[in-house]
Order: structure tokens, then C-alpha cells, then sequence
């Protein structure tokens, strides 16, 4: 990339880091044991050298500005050595060490005078193991583009999953002319009334959404759980797996704060991303998808009733032009209204609901990266306005992990949410007994 590239609107979204809630995507990868040159060198090979390094040319690339419009230029003094580098400080051996480091990481911003990424490698780890921290700013690509990513440094390939329940929305190539016509009609007809709705809603209100955020993250994660649980109870309720784990979601915020002495409220909103990438294009550094209310019960204690409460509205996002409203308002806003604005009403939007949560379904089977085994992966996307939780789902191996990443003032300790996260798998292997 020679010639300066205007950032779409689609990406320029996410210039807009705020004091309280950086706009970057923090994952953590656990593998055997690994080095830093090791690293670098398979970086280097396979995202830059690979087949198709123009899908991760971004990452090469600083923004510049010039005229209040940014551009992507190729950074002259690109050094991968930069980038991938050792992380500094005290020793961290144990895994409450390694997540609070990740969390103070969180809140620290990445050098604008450079492609806005970064990972930190913790060689040594527990036994026999090291940490990777990857921190990639929003503008460069979405969850999506960030776990491709990821997968593009591993020994195996990776096929990306496609449907709603997978993150995505029902697939666009398998519809004739005639139905792609109907959609673009639907959502055209959508548009207003899904705005409407949006600007109507009463943003949610509870311990867990409401206070004056600190600007400090805090995080925490499951330990691997096993997906044949979830998938003996979505057998036995007639759900899917999607239906299911977004389901213990609202589940373990009623636990918590029924535990912090707070009554759950009647309605629970969570910011889902949702995949809007036709079937079979590549996975490139972009952002191609739309930040899509949904209404999580809280009314049932029952774990079955829960998740078929889930699974009807999930059912009914999938049927709507929703996902696609959102994002085409998502970028007509930051296109053609002046900055200030466009960002008050995105972040007034955003602000209704109470957590982001991201559900990523990876291959079924163990990865590697350069023959060390890859133990578990985990992501956060950022959150926004005064949201100050992150909910990371992610699935590979046949098993499950949870991450929680919050802002202090919201979770001192995400530790007790992710314990009753762990509880509600606990209720779903009772369920299929």
C-alpha cells in the first residue's frame, strides 16, 4: 500500500477511544512453551509471507490525518520487532498474576506513531507453558478478522463457522436474485422503525451498569469446560449451542447479583456482535459487522425455561433484517453527520445496554502454533459509552471457556461472575443427566 487509503466508514467507527474505554481487542493465547524470536519468525512467515498477505496489510500500516479525514499509510519505519516483544516487569507464574497484568495492559494505549497493535509474550508461564498477549486497536479489524488472525499463526487451517448461532447471519449466497431483493426491500422498510425502537428504549439499570465508570479493567476466566454438556442440553430443550451459552450469560449476571443483594432487573440488554460477511469471502483486517441489542431473560430461575426464553428471541433476530439495519446505520451515521454527533448518538445507542458479549465457535480439534499445543484462547472485544463489561465465549477442542473483562468500578473481582458462570454449567450438566 504505496498510496495513503481513506479509512471507510465502517472502521473510522472505532477512532474514538475514550478515557474510560479504549477502543482495542485484548486476547490471551496459553501454548506450550514458546519464545519471543520464535514468535516473530512465524509471524513473519505466515501473516506477512503467507499466501494472501494482503489480508493483513493493515497491520503494517499508522494512521495519519489530514483534513479531519484519516488515512491508512504504510508505516516507513514498519519493524516487527516493535510489535512482538517481551513482556517486562516482575515474573508471572500463577494465573491470577498473568490477569491482572492483562487487565492493567488494558487500560494502556497503543502508540499512534505506529500500526496499532501489539503482543507481549510471557515466555514462562506456569510449567512448561508461556502467554501471549495480543492487543490489536479496533480500526484495524473486528473479532472475526482478529481470531482469523490468530488461526492464520497456527499449524493447522481453519474453516471460519457461518449462521447466526455461530456469530454470523444466515447465509447470502444460497439466496436466488428474487430473495436478495426481498432482503434489500426488508431492510430499507426495517431501517426506521429499528432506529425508533432503539432511540425509545430505556437504557438498562442495575449494579452492574449505571455508575461512573474508573477507566480500569479488571479480568478473569473459566477454566475449559466441557462443550458436550451444552450440547446434550441443547439436544435435549431442541435449542442450539448459541441458544444455550447465551443463556448461561443471563443466568450467571442473576446469580451475581442476587449475591451482591441487588434484584435482578425484568430486562437484561447485551450488545452482540454479529457477523454481516457473505459466505466464503475470505476473512480480512476490516470491520464487517454489526453491535446488535438483545434482550436476555432474567424472570425464570428455571434453566430449560431460560433457554428456550433465549433461543425465541435469538429465533427471531435470525428471521429480521435487524443485523443489517444496524450496521448500514452504523455507518450512514458516521458518514454523513459531523463527527461530534455521529459519536453522541452511537454512544447513546450503545449505552442501553449493560454488557458486549461475543460467542466465537473455533475447529473442533487441538491447535498448535510451530508444534507447541495451544491450551486455550480467549478475547475481548471493547466496550463503549459507560458499558464496562465484556463477555468472551469461545469454543475449540470440544471445550468452553467464559472471559470477563469489567471495569473495576462495575466488578472489583470478576472472579465471583466467572464462578457463576461455572455454576450455571454446573445446572446444565444436571439438566442432561
Amino acid at each position: 500500500m504505496t498510496i495513503p487509503e481513506r479509512i471507510a466508514a465502517n472502521d473510522a467507527i472505532w477512532l474514538q477511544d475514550s478515557d474510560t474505554n479504549l477502543m482495542v481487542i485484548n486476547a490471551v493465547i496459553i501454548t506450550d512453551r514458546l519464545t519471543v524470536a520464535t514468535l516473530r519468525r512465524t509471524f513473519q512467515k505466515r501473516v506477512f509471507g503467507g499466501p494472501d498477505p494482503a489480508r493483513f496489510q493493515r497491520l503494517r500500516c499508522r494512521i495519519v490525518t489530514r483534513e479531519s479525514v484519516s488515512y491508512w499509510e504504510e508505516d516507513p519505519t514498519f519493524d516487527i520487532a516493535r510489535h512482538i516483544v517481551p513482556a517486562q516487569g516482575k515474573k508471572l507464574n500463577s494465573l491470577k498474576e498473568i490477569q491482572a497484568y492483562v487487565g492493567r495492559m488494558a487500560n494502556r494505549k497503543l502508540d499512534p506513531r505506529h500500526p496499532r497493535w501489539e503482543i507481549k509474550v510471557i515466555e514462562r508461564f506456569e510449567e512448561g507453558a508461556s502467554a501471549i498477549l495480543v492487543r490489536i486497536h479496533h480500526c484495524i479489524g473486528d473479532g472475526m478478522a482478529l481470531v482469523s488472525l490468530m488461526f492464520a499463526l497456527m499449524d493447522e487451517t481453519w474453516d471460519r463457522p457461518d449462521g447466526l448461532a455461530k456469530g454470523s447471519l444466515p447465509p447470502i449466497g444460497g439466496l436466488n436474485p428474487f430473495q436478495i431483493l426481498q432482503r434489500a426491500v426488508a431492510v430499507s422498510l426495517s431501517a426506521p422503525s429499528v432506529l425508533l425502537r432503539r432511540l425509545a428504549w430505556f437504557s438498562d439499570s442495575s449494579h452492574l451498569h449505571g455508575p461512573v465508570l474508573s477507566g480500569h479493567k479488571r479480568v478473569a476466566w473459566t477454566e475449559p469446560l466441557e462443550m458436550q454438556v451444552v450440547k446434550k442440553a441443547k439436544d435435549l430443550i431442541g435449542a442450539t449451542v448459541n441458544d444455550v451459552l447465551m443463556a448461561t450469560v443471563s443466568g450467571a449476571f442473576a446469580t451475581y447479583l442476587a449475591r451482591k443483594g441487588a434484584a435482578a432487573p425484568d430486562r437484561f440488554l447485551v450488545s452482540m456482535p454479529v457477523n454481516v460477511r457473505h459466505p466464503g469471502v475470505p476473512l480480512r483486517c476490516e470491520n464487517k459487522f454489526a453491535a446488535v441489542p438483545l434482550e436476555l431473560p432474567f424472570s425464570s430461575a428455571d434453566t430449560s425455561d431460560r433457554i428456550l426464553a433465549v433461543k425465541e428471541r435469538l429465533d427471531q433476530l435470525k428471521q429480521s433484517a435487524t443485523p443489517l439495519v444496524v450496521y448500514g446505520l452504523q455507518r450512514a451515521l458516521l458518514a454523513f453527520l459531523p463527527e461530534v454527533v455521529s459519536r453522541g448518538l452511537i454512544d447513546f445507542l450503545a449505552n442501553k445496554c449493560t454488557a458486549v458479549v461475543t460467542n466465537v465457535a473455533g475447529p473442533a480439534h487441538d491447535i498448535s502454533l510451530e508444534g507447541r499445543k495451544v491450551r486455550s484462547i480467549l478475547f475481548w472485544v471493547p466496550q463503549r459509552a459507560q458499558i464496562g463489561i465484556g463477555i468472551s465465549i469461545i469454543s475449540f477442542a470440544g471445550k468452553v471457556q467464559i472471559g470477563v473483562i469489567a471495569d473495576k468500578a462495575l466488578l472489583p473481582d470478576p472472579a465471583h461472575l466467572v464462578a457463576a458462570f461455572e455454576e450455571e454449567f454446573e445446572s446444565l450438566k444436571r439438566l442432561s443427566k
